[in-house]
């Protein structure tokens, strides 16, 4: 399971590592989708990838859009991270 786990955090990582227009969203949860067949967790990437978006969602929700710095690319990496960090804590409570 932690080599599973690892290995999902670094697809989510190097999916973000690209320019976002050269991103490949469908292969890379696609990826996912078939570990977590291991566990039971029968999902197609377009849903995964949907989980994703409302985890990272949630990063937006805890600042005042006024806060938001979209155009830094500090605060963009915060946001994936954040997105990334709550995306792996439900797949741990799937697969728990």
């Amino acid at each position: 399971m932690k080599e599973d786990i690892s290995h999902i955090a670094s697809i989510l990582n190097e999916i973000f590592q690209m320019v976002p227009f050269k991103r490949d969203y469908d292969t890379a949860f696609g990826r996912i989708c078939n570990i977590l067949l291991k566990y039971g967790i029968n999902e197609n990437p377009r849903n995964l990838r949907f989980r994703f978006i409302l985890c990272m969602q949630e990063f937006f929700d805890s600042i005042p859009e006024n806060k938001w710095k979209l155009k830094d690319p500090d605060f963009l990496k915060q946001a994936d991270e954040a997105g990334i960090s709550k995306f792996m804590e439900w797949i741990i409570e799937q697969v728990s």
